[in-house]
């Protein structure tokens, strides 16, 4: 009886411990399981982290070009100074003795009413700054970023082992502020890498940047490489460049001029574009204020975006030759047509009345001399006319509302005008110009489209891109059929007309027949209309047959006068006759 009694405790502690043995395998097994292959990959990598060297290898960023390949921004190659701790032959102090006076800056210029500060003083902060680094806990030590060839070359003829170099880029920019909005700019983004932003620099920054390439090599516990160990290279390779529609001394003619009109018409801001009117080639974009890339963290952020492409703004009666050119187009008038009663004073739309600019009304007057007078009531009786549902269609064919596909990072669209949204005070002041919003670059490749025969030709400021190993032309898009030739040819003489019989002279070119029309918009703030700010405008082509340039000018808030033809105008006149006289036309 004892006996069986003493083989069932057996059996049972033998049934516990084989319990306890499977139990055990398997936490084992799941333990196993989660180190090699829930944390294997995690620990692989730092494992791979703890004998593993990565260099980056920093890629080289693509230049920008005007027209003729002269170089508006550019990569310099300068260098990164670093110390490899076992290598080093020398005492601490005796590198810093010979590094500290290469490396040190010159003085900062004071600002008013602080000390300045002394050479002396730079080569004290500079040898505390390279002290504290070398006295860090690594073999491997970062010491100075963006040395000079020359500080590189004077270094190197020290023959101190242990310090070296690695490339690095930096963008530069040789004519300062020159097309800095068309341009744009590099600077860093979150992880600390060159990106660019706006402009050029930002639209095309994944082909300009290139790739950076990869050392990595095996190194031992101290560091130290090891000579057998695995090695894998994947070389950088360098951005692409970029050949602009921009000539240089246009761009610097067209700053200047608008600088000067500027000052002149005492203007808050000012923009200026040149179009090439047969191909829709930007041959220069200006804007003021304006400020330099190599330096923009020197400037007001609200400069760098480029208000060309990006803002939007109330053309006013510039905006004229695109209703009465959608309404000829048509034929729901001539130019012979007379304006019915609507032109005989104001117009009264519910609570609002429509003026004329000087309160000055033709009744009778016919379609071509409601653009020379630039009468409100006229184009109210053409819009009447077209009707709100072509209306809204022609806006939507000339491309406003819409993104032109201009290759600058900070376009604007706006809002598209729609039959449905459009209500009949809406038409009325819409049809002068006032109450729509669209940007510069729009208006001018809408006006081209009268200049190019009632086709609207695509703008671009690229003419190529150029990789290490081919050329990659930009091919334009053929002319969109906006207006029938018969009209454009139409429009063309009425904006003739308006320039040759308009009330204000300007000083023309001589023997070269221009289209235009002049524009002021008043400025919308808060909901109502300022009476005593407006933006200038002035748009137009010549030669009026076979146009060679279309161009577009406006001032914002000028204080001389408030009137586009006479501010505006005349500094557009100034542009065409230097234009001209370039391009030995005149």
């Amino acid at each position: 009886m004892h006996a069986t009694n003493q083989n069932s405790v057996t059996k049972y502690r033998l049934r516990l411990l084989s319990i306890f043995v499977v139990l055990v395998a398997i936490l084992i097994i799941l333990r196993l399981f989660y180190w090699q292959i829930i944390r294997g990959p995690g620990l692989s990598a730092m494992a791979d982290r703890q004998h593993q060297k990565v260099v980056i290898l920093a890629s080289e960023r693509g230049n920008i070009y005007d027209s003729r390949g002269e170089l508006l921004a550019g990569t310099q190659n300068l260098y990164h100074l670093y110390v490899y701790k076992p290598q080093l032959t020398k005492d601490k102090l005796e590198v810093l003795s010979a590094i500290v006076p290469i490396l040190a800056p010159d003085p900062p210029e004071a600002s008013p009413g602080a000390k300045p500060l002394t050479r002396e003083d730079m080569v004290r902060e500079t040898r505390d700054f390279l002290a504290g680094r070398l006295a860090l806990d690594s073999n491997w030590v970062s010491l100075k970023h963006y040395l000079t060839p020359n500080q590189k070359k004077t270094i190197e003829a020290m023959n101190i082992t242990g310090l070296g170099f690695d490339d690095e880029f930096t963008r530069f920019y040789p004519e300062a502020s020159l097309s800095s909005q068309v341009l744009g700019f590099v600077g860093s983004d979150l992880a600390g890498q060159p990106q660019g932003y706006f402009g050029l620099e930002g639209f095309f920054d994944r082909q300009l940047r290139g790739r950076e390439g990869r050392i990595l090599t095996e190194k031992d516990a101290h560091g130290a490489p090891i000579l057998i160990g695995r090695y894998n290279l994947s070389k950088n390779i360098a951005g692409r460049s970029l050949i602009t529609t921009i000539n240089k001394q246009t761009q610097y003619l067209i700053e200047s001029l608008l600088k000067d009109g500027m000052q002149k018409y005492e203007a808050r801001a000012g923009t200026v574009i040149v179009m090439e009117s047969a191909t829709g080639k930007i041959i220069a974009m200006a804007a003021f204020p304006n400020y330099d890339p190599g330096h923009f963290a020197d400037f007001n952020n609200s400069s760098y975006r480029n208000p060309n492409v990006a803002n939007l703004f109330e053309p006013g009666s510039i905006f004229k030759v695109l209703v009465m050119a959608a309404a000829l187009n048509e034929k729901v008038i001539t130019p012979e047509t007379i304006c019915d009663s609507t032109c005989n004073g104001q117009i009264a739309i519910g609570q609002y009345t429509i003026k004329t600019w000087n309160e000055k009304y033709y009744p009778g007057t016919n379609m071509a001399d409601v653009i020379i007078h630039s009468d409100n009531t006229g184009m109210v009786f053409v819009a009447r006319k077209l009707g709100k549902e072509k209306f809204s269609k022609y806006l939507s064919a000339f491309g406003l509302g819409k993104l032109t596909g201009i290759q600058l990072q900070d376009e604007a669209a706006g809002n598209e005008r729609t039959e449905s949204n459009l209500k009949d005070v809406d038409l009325a002041t819409n049809s002068f110009g006032q109450g729509i919003a669209i940007t510069p670059i729009q208006m001018i490749t809408a006006v081209n489209t009268i200049a190019n025969e009632g086709g609207l030709v695509r703008p671009t400021i690229i003419e190529k891109v150029i990789s290490t190993d081919k050329e990659i032309p930009y091919e334009s898009e053929p002319p969109v059929k906006v207006l029938d030739p018969e009209t454009a040819n139409q429009m063309r003489d009425i904006m003739v007309a308006a320039v040759e019989r308009g009330e204000s002279k300007w000083a023309r070119p001589k023997g070269i027949q221009v289209a235009g029309k002049t524009g002021t918009a008043q400025v919308p703030i808060q909901g109502h209309y300022d009476p005593t700010k407006t933006i200038a405008s002035f748009v137009g082509f010549f030669p009026a047959r076979n146009p060679k340039y279309t161009v577009l000018v406006s001032l914002t808030e000028p204080q001389t006068s408030q009137w586009g033809s006479e501010t505006a105008a005349p500094l557009w006149f100034s542009i065409a006759n230097q234009l001209l006289l370039q391009t030995g036309d005149h």
